[in-house]
């Protein structure tokens, strides 16, 4: 997979949200960032592993937004995410599926440093999981750009997520999760596999 090499910017004071409503975008980032800085970023929950951030696209490279940038603009939490949401909404990508051992393997990699945004996108996850033909429909947000959305086959399909999602984190400029996802029900949750002595066992982790 392409890596895209959009780079976050320096953090330069002089950055204004105004007039910018077309080049904000959600992006994603581990859950431990967010404790570290609790009161930097503009933020929205998303799963117990990771949380949604918002950058401004300045081209060659991006800003994320603090909460200081918001209020100067006059500008509430969900004026931001509707904005982001609606400007993802509208970039293209492309799907490449892999059939792995029984799983089918879609990777979503344009190299818009957007990728993982994607699974934002309900619609999207929604359409996979209606085509699935496999027990569980699985995702992965290993680095920025790079989305994994996987039609698994049981524990053995999950064990192969898994994997991938551990080697594409080990890669990606800007990792994510090294924890892969189920969607069920509309709902991302993060799962591990675990070895106690015996088979490995799926266990999924709780918010």
């Amino acid at each position: 997979m392409s890596e895209n090499k959009k780079q976050a910017a320096p953090r330069p004071s002089e950055h204004s949200l105004n007039g910018q409503e077309r080049n904000v975008y959600p992006v994603l980032r581990h859950a431990s960032m967010i404790a570290k800085y609790p009161d930097r970023w503009v933020t929205r929950e998303h799963t117990a592993d990771t949380a949604v951030l918002y950058a401004l696209d300045l081209g060659e490279g991006y800003l994320l937004i603090e909460r200081e940038m918001l209020a100067q603009a006059g500008w509430s939490n969900e004026q931001l995410h509707q904005a982001a949401m609606k400007n993802l909404q509208g970039l293209p990508y492309s799907v490449k599926t892999q059939e792995i051992a029984g799983n089918r393997i879609h990777f979503i990699s344009p190299t818009d440093g957007y990728a993982a945004s994607r699974v934002l996108l309900e619609p999207l996850l929604q359409s996979f999981d209606q085509q699935k033909q496999g027990d569980q429909l699985g995702v992965a947000i290993p680095h920025q750009d790079v989305l994994i959305v996987a039609d698994l086959s049981g524990d053995t399909g999950a064990h192969l997520l898994a994997r991938l999602t551990y080697d594409f984190a080990s890669k990606g400029q800007v990792p994510i999760s090294v924890l892969p996802f189920f969607w069920e029900e509309g709902e991302l949750t993060p799962f591990l596999v675990v070895s106690q002595g015996g088979d490995p066992e799926i266990q999924r982790k709780k918010k």
